[in-house]
């Protein structure tokens, strides 16, 4: 039992490492064009460090309270991984796909979602909203009829519109908006100044 049990030599720089590590690739990320979305990443870079510092110092503090190492927990879930692998007959690369989409929850999560949630792929606007074609609703003003977070629905021209905040932020309801881009052919509304 005393080879699970936490020892600060090894599992405090295996935490600095792993938080390094995923510092290293919200770095290259935030600076790429991977995302599809107008996401400003660089400026959600502070606060995705803060968060992943968070998470693993979460772990850590809870590891060292159940005197629990931290490796250990790092090798289960290498081991769902495997285990999920074969039953899947994915092989090493199942393997290396679920470990891939763990690291982007964790990334997600920190980065607050951009790609998953709030710019999924394949959005659409509400087909049963008759202005809703690419750049017609342009320049329109209306009021968010529920709250933005960052996607809800707006009351443009008299018709229900399903929109998106064009910066990512919340909107709150009774809001005036003015429809400022399109992002997949969701109209994206910025509040009226």
């Amino acid at each position: 039992m005393d080879r699970i049990t936490f020892a600060p030599l090894i599992d405090l720089p295996l935490a600095v490492f792993a938080v390094a590590l995923f510092i290293w690739h919200f770095n290259r990320w935030a600076s790429s064009n991977d995302l599809e979305a107008n996401v400003d990443l660089a400026a959600r870079l502070p606060t995705a460090r803060i968060r992943v510092i968070t998470l693993f110092t979460a772990i850590l503090l809870l590891c060292w309270l159940s005197n629990l190492a931290v490796w250990s927990l790092f090798a289960l879930l290498f081991g769902i991984g495997i285990v999920i692998a074969v039953l899947g007959r994915g092989g090493i690369f199942g393997l290396q796909l679920g470990l891939w989409a763990a690291a982007c929850i964790i990334r997600e999560w920190s980065f607050g979602f951009p790609q998953f949630v709030l710019y999924p792929p394949n959005t659409s606007v509400n087909a049963s909203s008759p202005n809703c074609n690419d750049g017609e609703l342009m320049g329109r003003i209306g009021v968010a009829t529920f709250s933005l977070r960052p996607t809800g629905n707006a009351e443009i021209d008299g018709v229900q519109v399903s929109v998106s905040s064009a910066d990512g932020r919340m909107i709150d309801a009774g809001t005036e908006v003015t429809v400022t881009a399109y992002r997949n052919g969701r109209p994206c509304v910025s509040p009226r100044l």
